[in-house]
């Protein structure tokens, strides 16, 4: 990564210290996280397993309840118990929650106020969560149903705000605005692939989140990851104020290649509506 020139001597070796140590400075994942992942390698539905675990995160279980009734099952009679809903979320989802819930608390969570204009960044990981899963069951099956693809990839943002956070406070001062965007703006993409290989996150997702550091143009081969990045790019269009052009999304490499036409766009940004909103499960 290049560190912009005009900074001088002092800020750029401050900045390469933070750089070599940011592994060790990456949140770790909740137990319930761990645990889950572990259920899913095994590839059963444990519901005795699933249960304590939930039992031991009152916040996850809230939350499982709540994504088994959101727009994302749009369709699915009401469930009213943490086991049914856990049992119609399935393994993986039911992982890729736990894994949210780490990234809303420890990676969005300590500079949503001060940096990331309130719930804006958040708002934007949401809706690419909710495009991510509605996009990959319908174009992958809903047995590769993913939202985490399209929202851990937001995360590049807030970890390097945190980041010069570290950097100013081991210098005593503060950067320009100007300067620390154009800084997140280079060390964000590549702390998010730190964090998918860290996290030991889906080759899918690390691919998406290594396309992001290059910065290429290129169609991914992969349609999974093909659904991540398009996700993740939709998510912010839509999360800026007054973006109404839906033109555009429908001209990207990966819209055309997974054929998303007209009105398969318009029920996603119908859904991304919902995923927007503060009361989404995320």
């Amino acid at each position: 990564m290049e560190i912009p020139a005009s900074l001088g001597d002092d800020w750029r070796a401050a900045i390469l210290v933070e750089l070599d140590a940011a592994e060790y400075e990456l949140p770790r994942l909740s137990p319930a996280a761990v645990e889950l992942a572990a259920l899913v390698v095994s590839g059963e539905y444990n519901a005795v397993a699933v249960g304590e675990i939930l039992e031991g995160d009152a916040g996850l279980k809230r939350q499982v309840l709540d994504l088994a009734n959101s727009a994302l099952y749009a369709g699915s009679d009401p469930v009213e118990s943490s086991s049914s809903a856990a049992h119609r979320i399935g393994m993986r989802g039911l992982w890729e929650l736990a894994v949210i819930k780490v990234a809303r608390s420890q990676i969005f969570g300590p500079v949503l106020e001060s940096v990331l204009g309130r719930d804006r960044s958040w708002r934007s990981a949401c809706i690419a969560g909710a495009i991510s899963h509605r996009l990959s069951t319908a174009k992958l099956g809903s047995n590769r149903a993913s939202m985490l693809a399209g929202l851990i990839l937001s995360a590049g943002t807030p970890l390097g705000h945190q980041l010069i956070r570290r950097v100013e406070a081991r210098q005593g001062d503060q950067l320009s605005s100007g300067m620390r965007r154009e800084l997140v703006s280079r060390v964000g993409p590549a702390l998010c692939l730190m964090l998918a290989r860290n996290w030991s996150l889906s080759p899918a997702i690390e691919a998406a989140a290594e396309s992001l550091v290059h910065g290429r143009n290129e169609l991914p081969r992969s349609r999974e990851v093909q659904v991540a990045v398009f996700s993740t790019y939709l998510g912010r269009l839509l999360a800026a104020e007054g973006f109404d052009n839906l033109a555009i999304p429908r001209s990207w490499p990966s819209a055309l290649a997974l054929e998303i036409d007209e009105r398969e766009l318009g029920d996603i940004v119908a859904l991304a509506s919902s995923a927007g909103s503060a009361s989404f499960v995320f």
